[in-house]
Parts: structure tokens; sequence; C-alpha cells
């Protein structure tokens, strides 16, 4: 048989109604245990008594609340604490590629310290006539990017990708420059960066950051990379731990340079430094041949000196 209900008064706005009186004179209910469940909108017949014959006590009441207060804190989310932020498109992107890339390929880390006081004093010498002929701001990035694109030629499997059962050594060198813009990083290319001459190395790399940070690379842009370089110094970064950029076999982060105290021919000078951090495909290659690839990088960028003529024909990287 139904049962009309007589009272229909709406719950209360945190969802504790008050409870209808006739809710506490069941039997077996002490006057403090009905006094206790009124004060704090407790409906005796949820809660579970201990006492003889299920007889309910003030200690289970006592009981309810607090577990039911507990339930409340734990799914309690205030909004002043948190904000949800939808995803990009290029958030997406970016976030998927990356978790692909730590599942999938076995990473390795190792760092080489390089010592680059003639490159700070070559660039020293030839921002103001380097920008002054070609219109583009000399930054360190094109010095890195020929010595990355030189050492590759000398060391393949750093050029590569994972195919299964065998390794895939690309022969061409085409190296992505990773660029913070505002959607999110993107890595536009350098096509065959090994046969670019210095100046045009400058120019290419100008020309992919601006138009990165504008949102107006182009599908060619983005394609091809079989090496990946992140300045990540220009952010102030001394070390980092980068992601391959999957599906390539290493990626290689040139940080901040500091002025430090060196030992020197058994004396101590201040001299630039900077550190370089390589993250590789442990699949495809080992320690060792990591090793002697940062030092190969390392040496290039030491054996600059103003000297170095980037208009030179024997400047092509």
């Amino acid at each position: 048989t139904g049962v009309l209900l007589t009272d229909v008064r709406p719950v209360g706005p945190t969802g504790g109604a008050a409870v209808a009186e006739e809710a506490l004179e069941g039997p077996g209910f002490s006057p403090a245990v009905r006094r206790l469940a009124r004060e704090h909108g407790v409906d005796l017949a949820l809660v579970r008594g201990t006492g003889l014959g299920g007889r309910v006590s003030r200690d289970d009441v006592l009981g309810h609340i607090e577990s039911r207060a507990g339930q409340r804190a734990a799914t309690a989310t205030p909004q002043s604490d948190e904000e949800s932020l939808p995803l990009s498109p290029t958030r997406r992107l970016i976030a998927q590629h990356m978790a692909r890339s730590a599942r999938e390929i076995p990473h390795a880390w190792t760092l080489m310290e390089a010592d680059v006081t003639g490159l700070v004093a070559l660039r020293q010498t030839l921002k103001e006539e380097f920008s002054r002929r070609e219109a583009v701001d000399l930054t360190y990035l094109p010095f890195f990017l020929r010595a990355v694109a030189k050492a590759l030629a000398e060391h393949p499997r750093f050029n590569a990708s994972w195919g299964g059962e065998r390794i895939i050594l690309k022969r061409r060198r085409h190296i992505g420059i990773a660029v913070a813009a505002p959607d999110g990083l993107v890595v536009p290319v350098v096509h065959d960066a090994d046969r670019t001459p210095f100046v045009q190395l400058a120019r290419k790399c100008r020309d992919l950051t601006e138009r990165a940070r504008a949102g107006k690379l182009a599908l060619q842009d983005v394609q091809g990379g079989s090496f990946t370089l992140n300045n990540t110094g220009a952010l102030g970064s001394i070390v980092s731990v980068p992601i391959i950029n999957h599906p390539q076999a290493a990626i290689l982060t040139t940080e901040a340079i500091q002025r430090r105290p060196v030992v020197v021919a058994e004396q101590i000078a201040i001299r630039s430094v900077m550190n370089l951090c390589l993250s590789f495909d442990h699949r495809i290659a080992d320690g060792a041949e990591a090793a002697a690839f940062l030092r190969d990088v390392k040496a290039r960028l030491e054996s600059l000196t103003p000297g170095f003529n980037p208009w030179a024909e024997g400047a092509a990287a």
C-alpha cells in the first residue's frame, strides 16, 4: 500500500533538511537522542544503533554527525581556490605528444659543461656589424645550431628514430628549434641545417621564431624534424631534463651562460660557462655514444673565437 506524504517541505541549501518531528518520535529514542538529532538535522532512521536491540544512543548520533561532516569536507571544492582552464587545441596536442614520448621512449639523460668565453667575446665583437649588415640581431642560437648540425653529421645515431626491429638513420639533418609561443611550445624546423651557411642560419632562426610567436607558421615549417634543439638558457634555465620530440632519437638543451670561477692552467680565472643537457633514446644509443656526441658539440662551441668570420665561405655549417 502507498503512503500519502503530507509534509513535503523542501530540503535546506546544503542537503541537510530540517528533520520532521515525526521522524524523531520513533520507539527507543531517548529525549537526549531526539534533542541532539533535532539540533543537527539528523534523520534517526539513517543512524545505525549499537545499543541493546539496535537501540540508537547519543554516541551513535555523534558518530553519524562526524561521518557526515567528513564526507562533506572530502567532496567540497571551494570555487574560490580552484579554476578550471579548458585545453586549447595546441595544448591538447602538446599533452598527447609529450605523454606518448614519455610512454614509448626509454629516456636517458646526461650533462656536459662548456667553456664558451671565446663565443661570448665573438658575439660581442660581431653583433653591431651583423645587425647593420643583415638587419638581424645576432643571438647565440645560430652558433648552437651550427655546432649541433656539424656534430650530428659525425654521430648519426642521434639523427635517427626507432623502427621496431631496426634503427632508422636520417641522411639529412633537419633541426627543430623549440619556441615558446603564446598558445604553447612549437618546434619549427631548420631544414638541411648542416648545409646552411651561418648568416642564413641566423636569418632562418629569426624568421621562424618571429612567425612562431605570431602564429604564422606554415605546415612545412614544422614538418620533417630529425633532431630538436631547445635554447632554454634564454629563459634563465641552467639545467633541464627535456622530453624527446617523438619519434626522434634525442633533444639537446643549451642552458644559460654564467660567469664563474674556473681553474685554468693551475690558476683560477673568471670564465663564461654553460651546461649542455642531452636526453636520448636508450634503445638507439648508449651513454658512451651520448658523451661522445656532447663532447663534439662542446668542442665546436669552445673553438669559436673573435677570429671567426660569419661572411666567409668557410663559415658554412
